[in-house]
């Protein structure tokens, strides 16, 4: 046999060709369905995860991660709680998705799943989380026209109000953080903290109050 034809530099050129084309066109396969599973819709995704797509629940962790963990860390104040309660919301999330409406948006749902671990975790410590009901007159002014914040700017609300959580309630702290840094509707908090929305109203007007109160007491 003649080692030196079956091994020609015309012969490796070809492999080598051959290689770079199967590799080019793994990658822009890759990359495509990358680009499908980032232009997916949550009901898409859910769907695909449950068809056994890998990627796809993947990219849900990707999405929510930054606003469970938001949650989890307002609510206990301790970055490796956080971390742990972000990852078993996630456990939680991956058993149940199979039973959730596709009509419904996920990200109350997966806060929910977040605010139930938290309730579990302050048993466990035995940190109060629920406040006692709120009384007529509180209700009367859980409004959007009476925001004790009003005066506050932007800037001021990130560099001071952000300061001051630590010292509210876990429950006060979690309602502001759903309301401001989460951009969540009353309708999704009343979800989320399974409370009527009035309630979610009241908490959220006592917690600007309280932050209104520790913000004058620094003049």
């Amino acid at each position: 046999m003649n080692m030196t034809a079956a091994f020609s530099p015309l012969s490796w050129k070809t492999l080598f060709a051959a290689h770079v084309e199967t590799a080019r066109r793994r990658w822009h396969s890759t990359a495509a369905v990358a680009e499908s599973i980032v232009a997916a819709t949550e009901a898409e995704l859910v769907t695909k995860h449950l068809a056994g797509d890998p990627h796809a629940f993947a990219e849900l962790v990707k999405r929510y991660t930054n606003a469970i963990y938001n949650v989890t860390y307002r609510f206990t104040n301790d970055a490796h709680e956080a971390e742990n309660l972000t990852q078993e919301t996630f456990l939680r999330a991956w058993n149940v998705l199979p039973r959730i409406a596709l009509d419904k948006p996920l990200k109350p749902y997966f806060v929910k799943i977040a605010v139930n671990l938290c309730r579990d975790w302050a048993a466990q410590k035995k940190i109060a989380f629920e406040l006692p009901l709120e009384t007529e007159s509180e209700t009367a002014y859980a409004d959007e026209t009476s925001d004790p914040l009003r005066a506050v700017s932007d800037e001021e609300l990130r560099e001071r109000v952000r300061a001051k959580l630590d010292e509210l309630p876990a429950l006060l702290r979690t309602v502001i953080t759903l309301r401001y840094t989460e951009e969540m509707s009353y309708e999704e908090m009343a979800a989320a903290l399974d409370l009527p929305i009035n309630t979610v109203r009241t908490h959220l007007h006592r917690a600007k109050m309280r932050l209104r109160e520790l913000l004058e007491q620094e003049r």
